[in-house]
């Protein structure tokens, strides 16, 4: 829902030459699509996006911890940050690889201005609540991720976690989650589950609802 509304209106502020909803767009695919906290997102450089042939990922420096590591994207953020990072040199932006990522007038991005284009989203969308942030984004990015691999190695080397108890968080489905993905399983697809083994059955992918502006959670 975040990103369809921050998409629109960039394409709006294109068509205006108007800069501002076109970089609010860029950092909210990044936070969606990667699962990178805001101190991160913020600390970026051009250099840091291994976007070649054969990469597709973006190197975090200074982490949480102090660690440094590399996070794997789709493709399609590395075909919008390779749109961007040459759409910031038509705007006479430099993109070396030690220039920030994100600039605005008074210089870099911090990570309180990236918290407030997240608030100011989700209060168009009537979602905020107080004490909604960023990391909301990073839990829905989680349990989407896991929900899809079901894989919990894999979601903890994403989002770089240095303890596995960390990441189990995000295999927990709450409630609400859990009655809106079984609406509409029913006795038209319960023939066709009988004919599956019962393991293939609990596995079937259900519809992933969106729960980062429901609930808020510690950061990990």
């Amino acid at each position: 829902m975040i990103r369809r509304a921050v998409r629109d209106q960039a394409e709006i502020d294109e068509k205006k030459k108007n800069v501002t909803a076109i970089k609010e767009w860029m950092v909210i695919d990044l936070l969606t699509s990667t699962g990178l906290r805001v101190l991160e997102s913020a600390n970026l450089r051009c250099g840091d996006l291994k976007l070649g042939y054969s990469e597709s990922k973006i190197f975090v420096r200074d982490g949480k911890g102090h660690q440094s590591a590399h996070v794997v994207i789709p493709d399609s953020l590395k075909k919008h940050l390779k749109t961007f990072l040459s759409w910031k040199q038509q705007q006479g932006e430099s993109v070396g690889d030690d220039d920030f990522l994100f600039i605005g007038q008074r210089g870099a991005w911090t990570s309180q201005a990236i918290q407030q284009i997240v608030k100011k989203y989700l209060r168009q969308l009537g979602l905020y609540e107080r004490g909604k942030s960023v990391h909301s984004l990073r839990h829905s990015y989680a349990v989407e991720l896991y929900s899809k691999m079901k894989d919990l190695r894999a979601v903890q080397k994403q989002l770089r976690h240095v303890s596995i108890q960390s990441t189990i968080v995000y295999t927990d489905v709450p409630d609400e989650s859990l009655s809106n993905r079984l609406k509409g399983f029913g006795i038209e697809r319960k023939s066709q589950l009988n004919e599956l083994p019962p393991m293939v059955q609990t596995e079937m992918e259900l519809p992933i609802a969106q729960t980062y502006c429901r609930v808020n959670y510690p950061e990990k």
